[in-house]
C-alpha cells in the first residue's frame, strides 16, 4: 500500500521550514566548532517540491516506549533516556544493513521492542512501519565564517556560503499516533541501487558529496552533496580551499549526527498535537 501526500501544501509551508531551521541553528549553536570556523548559521531551509516514496509494510499497535513517554510526562517524571549515543566506529565499512536485520526491523513491535506491559490504550492508537525513499530537492543554505590561523591565530576571517542539496534517504521508519501525539523514528536504512552506486566526488566548483564510502553501518542520511561560493576569491589560495574543504566534510558530519541522534531509534520525533488544542481554547 502506498500514500499519497500533497507534497505542495508540505514543503511550501513557511511555518514547517522555518521550523526547521530554527531547529537546525539550535543544534549548531550546541556542538563545538573547529578552530578554523568562526561561526555557522542556516540562513534558508527549503522541503522543495519533489516529495518522498511512502510504501506501507505493516500496521501495528504502538509500541510500549511510546505510552512510557507520554505517561511520564503527564506525571511530571523525567522520560527515560532514549537518544542514541553516536558513534563513528564503522569497520565494517557498511552505510546499510543487510536481510537478517531488516527483517529483524519489520518485526518491530512484535519479539524485542516490547518487554514491559504498556500502561493504557486506545483503541485509535495505531502504528505503521513504513518504507521512505526520498531523493528530493531539498536546500539548506549555511552561512560561515572560516577563520584563517596563519601567519597568527585569527589571523583573518572569510565569509563562505555554503548550499547542501541532493539529500538521499532510503528507510524503514516507525510512524505511531496515540494520545494526539505522533511519534517518527528511522530504523534502519534500505538497500538501494541509485544511492548504493554513488561515489564519493569533489569536483572543481569546491563541492563534496557523500555516497557510499560511509562507514556507518546505518547512515539514514545516504548521499548529500554541499557546494561553497567563498567570498573575495581573487585571491584565494591552496590553504583556504584546503580550509573550506574540512568545513565541507565537517557539516556532511554534523547533519548526519543530527539526523541518527535525534531520530533513530532508539530516539524519535515527537509532535504534540495536544498544545494545539490547547492554544485554541485560549
Amino acid at each position: 500500500m502506498s500514500f499519497e501526500i500533497n507534497w505542495e501544501d508540505v514543503g511550501e509551508d513557511p511555518v514547517i521550514n522555518n521550523s526547521i531551521k530554527a531547529f537546525l541553528n539550535s543544534q549548531l549553536q550546541a556542538i563545538a566548532l573547529p578552530s578554523y570556523v568562526n561561526s555557522l548559521q542556516v540562513t534558508n531551509f527549503r522541503l522543495g517540491h519533489i516529495p518522498p516514496k511512502i510504501t506501507l509494510r505493516e500496521i501495528t499497535d504502538p509500541l510500549s516506549e511510546f505510552y512510557e513517554h507520554i505517561a511520564s510526562e503527564s506525571e511530571g517524571t523525567k522520560p527515560k533516556e532514549h537518544l542514541r549515543k553516536h558513534s563513528t566506529d564503522g569497520s565494517d565499512g557498511q552505510d546499510q544493513v543487510d536481510d537478517d536485520e531488516e527483517e529483524e526491523a519489520l518485526n518491530a513491535g512484535k519479539d524485542g521492542f516490547e518487554p514491559e506491559p504498556k500502561p493504557t490504550s486506545n483503541p485509535s492508537d495505531m502504528q505503521f512501519l513504513v518504507e521512505v525513499d526520498y531523493k528530493g530537492d531539498m536546500t539548506i543554505e549555511v552561512n560561515a565564517e572560516l577563520a584563517l590561523n596563519y601567519p597568527s591565530p585569527s589571523f583573518m576571517s572569510l565569509p563562505v556560503k555554503l548550499s547542501i542539496t541532493d539529500l538521499g534517504v532510503h528507510v524503514l521508519c516507525l510512524v505511531a499516533y496515540l494520545s494526539k501525539q505522533l511519534f517518527i523514528s528511522f530504523l534502519c536504512d534500505v538497500a538501494d541501487p541509485v544511492l548504493d552506486a554513488r561515489e564519493s566526488i569533489t569536483d572543481s566548483g569546491s563541492s563534496a558529496f557523500l555516497g557510499k564510502k560511509s562507514l556507518e553501518r546505518i547512515s539514514l542520511i545516504r548521499s548529500i552533496k554541499i557546494e561553497s561560493e567563498i567570498g573575495e576569491q581573487n585571491d584565494v589560495e591552496g590553504s583556504v580551499l584546503r580550509s573550506v574543504g574540512k568545513l565541507e566534510q565537517f557539516l556532511l558530519e554534523v547533519f548526519k549526527t543530527i539526523v541518527k541522534v535525534e531520530a533513530a531509534w532508539p530516539s524519535w520525533i515527537n509532535l504534540d498535537f495536544n498544545e494545539d488544542d490547547s492554544d485554541q481554547e485560549e
